[in-house]
């Protein structure tokens, strides 16, 4: 069963009629840059740990943050509970990971910017994605203004870009030369390398293993234990 006042708090941010960021940690007060990872987290995995610990050594990077997405702009709600997203991440932070953990309700990146910047108005907020976040960011599917949306976020806004799956450090930096909008942000992306075994490591292949009851590498002992006590996946 999932954590009650966490549900609570997430039903509430889900309720709200405009942009909304909630933190769950209990960490100190944000200042200046945070580095901050929005994903899925279905379930956290070692690959989500080290695209932070990258962002972490980024110059000008203070603190990093894992921010569950309570909205996708591709995909519905499947997997576990939001609020079982929440608690892993918390199992992870207890258990030594040094990053703040929040969730917001909105779908888009430059929509999350805005959420954080009037959540937390003293701080500022770059953003970590994998290659696949990335394109979506630049694509203008998402946009009934993308010139204007993608120069209001890259204005107050960083991205940390790093190779995700097959996708490597190489891929990402033909995409930026290739997309127009990339390229002329390319001054805003830099461009950092997750190590092979990390990038290849994937949530669907641990909720597969989880569904059978089974362990798999891609998620740390902490998210693994929290998966098995409460039996998440079994059901496909």
């Amino acid at each position: 069963m999932e954590d009650p006042t966490i549900a609570a708090r997430l039903d509430e941010l889900e309720r709200a009629r405009s942009a909304a960021v909630a933190r769950f940690d209990p960490g100190p007060p944000f200042a200046g840059r945070v580095a901050v990872l929005p994903s899925a987290f279905n379930p956290p995995t070692i690959a989500h740990m080290e695209l932070l610990e990258i962002a972490r050594v980024v110059d000008g990077i203070h603190s990093v943050a894992a921010l569950l997405t309570t909205k996708n702009v591709d995909k519905g709600l499947h997997g576990a509970s939001l609020g079982h997203r929440i608690g892993m991440l918390l199992a992870l932070s207890g258990d030594g990971a040094r990053y703040a953990v929040l969730a917001a309700n909105m779908a888009r990146i430059a929509d999350q910017g805005r959420g954080l910047r009037e959540t937390y108005p003293g701080a500022e907020f770059d953003f970590v994605v994998g290659y696949d976040t990335l394109v979506r960011l630049f694509d203008s599917r998402y946009y009934l203004d993308m010139g204007a949306d993608l120069d209001d976020f890259f204005a107050r806004h960083r991205v940390i870009a790093a190779n995700r799956g097959e996708a490597t450090v190489a891929a990402v930096e033909a995409f930026l030369e290739r997309n127009r909008e990339a390229s002329r942000r390319r001054d805003r992306v830099i461009v950092r390398e997750l190590r092979e075994g990390p990038a290849s490591l994937s949530s669907t292949a641990a909720r597969e293993a989880a569904a059978r009851g089974e362990g798999h590498p891609a998620v740390a002992g902490a998210v693994a234990a929290y998966i098995s006590r409460h039996r998440l996946y079994r059901e496909r």
